[in-house]
């Protein structure tokens, strides 16, 4: 098999023509996870499952960490992408988005290898069905991988580090665990991947994920109250976390305090897939920058509102700010 190889680092300073502002003064943050190829295909009408449905497929770039570092690209912060490629089309597309959004290049390319991609089926209101994740390639990213010089250099420079549960067990843990001084941030994924966490918990600064994904990484029923939630959280020795539950109000925890933060309404959705991603990115390089952890999680909220609905661009860090000073106020859980 050939030996894996590091693509270059590439740098630039736009997506389509102006996703992202100046980020000079920004934070850095070095992300580790997936960067594939997504196929949606979205039902014309009501789904029926078992039938075939009248729909439309679409192909974007995707992955947690991909969407995460648009994001915080398009919030003022400077991105690092580590992940894994094959030597396919789909990889060199990733790269030349990379490079146009200014995100550093960090991938590995195992040239024999295909690229990760996944399908995602959404209904006609943008939410997801199903989907289906072909991404043997990620579990190609070890605990020996991600120990090389170059990431432990690119790690000591950064101001936080977000991973996401494409990754191992094993890598996961020795990420969280290696960085004793840098603001770790973590993205659940999936209810499935999700437990592949628990081993990092008590090593991040803050988690990101549905209450699906919370309920499966805390051993939570399904029906599980927000105040066992928390309580699970502060067992499982878990800071900060952000659990969302579609556009029905989200549950946030900080240490002690835990509370219900409205989000902004989406007249016309497209379809969801990225929005958690894109919560995490807005949100953590917004609490990198020493912003209170509520306010960075509102302005979180609405570009994970804008990603879903209008779309990210230029514009989107400054009204982010205004829309996020607009959402109702949080609800302490002992309201």
């Amino acid at each position: 098999m050939p030996a894996a190889r590091f693509a270059p680092a590439r740098r630039g300073t736009m997506v389509d023509g102006g996703l992202t502002p100046s980020v000079a003064d920004g934070p850095s943050v070095v992300l580790v996870g997936a960067a594939h190829l997504d196929r949606v295909a979205a039902s014309l009408g009501p789904f029926r499952p078992g039938c075939s449905n009248p729909g439309r497929l679409t192909e974007r770039l995707g992955g947690a960490a991909f969407n995460a570092a648009l994001a915080l690209r398009a919030f003022g912060a400077r991105a690092h992408l580590v992940s894994a490629c094959g030597g396919d089309a789909v990889a060199e597309r990733i790269g030349d988005a990379l490079d146009r959004a200014g995100i550093g290049d960090g991938r590995i390319a195992w040239l024999d290898r295909r690229s990760a991609t996944f399908t995602a089926m959404v209904d006609a209101s943008g939410e997801l069905i199903g989907g289906v994740a072909d991404m043997e390639i990620y579990d190609r990213l070890l605990p020996r991988t991600l120990a090389r010089r170059h990431l432990a250099d690119r790690l000591a420079a950064a101001d936080g580090l977000l991973i996401d549960a494409n990754l191992s067990a094993a890598s996961l843990r020795h990420l969280a665990h290696q960085q004793r001084d840098l603001p770790v941030a973590a993205i659940a994924v999936s209810p499935a991947k999700a437990p592949r966490l628990a081993d990092a918990l008590s090593r991040l600064a803050v988690l990101f994920a549905s209450r699906a994904e919370m309920a499966s990484l805390l051993g939570l029923a399904a029906e599980a109250t927000d105040t066992d939630f928390v309580s699970a959280a502060t067992r499982a020795g878990l800071r900060r976390a952000v659990a969302t539950d579609g556009p029905r109000d989200v549950l946030v925890i900080d240490g002690e305090a835990a509370w219900r933060q409205t989000p902004p309404q989406v007249p016309q959705i497209s379809d969801v897939v990225g929005a958690g991603d894109t919560l995490a990115g807005a949100t953590f390089g917004t609490f990198l920058r020493n912003r209170p952890f509520a306010a960075a999680v509102r302005t979180g909220l609405v570009a994970a509102a804008l990603r879903i609905g209008p779309g990210l661009d230029a514009a989107s860090a400054a009204a982010a700010e205004d829309a996020a000073d607009a959402l109702p106020a949080p609800r302490p859980l002992s309201a």
